[in-house]
């Protein structure tokens, strides 16, 4: 029997306890800290949006509700959100990774959705590739421009542009100022077939390529580069 009194006086000195400390235990949340490499006008409104609210108390404030505030922002790819005591959030927000620019004024990120940004905030823009097409052909966009890419990538040549017609029309421009046209249909087989021969039956061309017509069912048309009178390069 005493050692049951004696656990019923600590339950009751915990409790007590826990009433007298609580209000300086679980205090308001009073600062908000934000770190991540965002730009920093975007970090202030984020943070002016958190701070005009009131975020609760330390035990009480809902983290993921902060989690999906914060993630609402574009420039956001993901949030964590974290309680430091006494009366403290941390958020560590993960940036957009922008892998190109998308027709006349859009980016695409690292999951190939399309953006509506402050260009003038991305650094090195002009040297992302630029791709061009219908919205709802950015998914099949998005494959080809990686499949392509690493088989460009063997002969150390990257694409520069990619456009497609509504009707699904492929053509590429490349970091060495060549334009290869690959029509709609079997694109990855026609640019394999170009790669084959860039290194041996083109290296042997006397003047430099404009442009490769891969639309061929069993060849390539070329382009080249050839001077006019003045000395500048124009196709022929």
């Amino acid at each position: 029997m005493w050692r049951l009194g004696l656990l019923s006086v600590l339950a009751g000195v915990a409790y007590w306890g826990w009433i007298y400390a609580s209000p300086w235990t679980n205090q308001p949340i009073r600062q908000v800290v934000l770190q991540g490499d965002i730009p920093r006008s975007e970090q202030q409104l984020i943070l002016a949006q958190l701070k005009n609210q009131d975020l609760g108390r330390f035990f009480s404030v809902n983290l993921n509700h902060v989690k999906d505030q914060v993630e609402t922002n574009v420039w956001v790819d993901g949030a964590i959100v974290s309680r430091v005591w006494p009366d403290r959030l941390m958020v560590e927000v993960s940036p957009q990774v922008i892998v190109a620019r998308w027709g006349e004024g859009q980016v695409l990120n690292h999951h190939w959705q399309v953006l509506d940004l402050d260009l003038s905030l991305i650094e090195n823009l002009e040297a992302l590739p630029l791709l061009h097409g219908p919205v709802e052909q950015t998914p099949k966009m998005a494959a080809s421009f990686r499949s392509m890419s690493a088989v460009l990538a063997r002969e150390e040549l990257a694409i520069s542009a990619m456009s497609m017609a509504r009707r699904g029309a492929v053509d590429l421009s490349l970091d060495n100022d060549i334009k290869i046209l690959l029509g709609r249909d079997e694109g990855m087989q026609r640019l394999q077939r170009v790669v084959q021969i860039y290194d041996t039956d083109l290296a042997m061309l006397k003047h430099p390529i404009a442009r490769i017509d891969g639309r061929y069912p069993h060849g390539v048309a070329v382009a080249m580069k050839v001077p006019d009178e003045g000395g500048k390069a124009v196709s022929n």
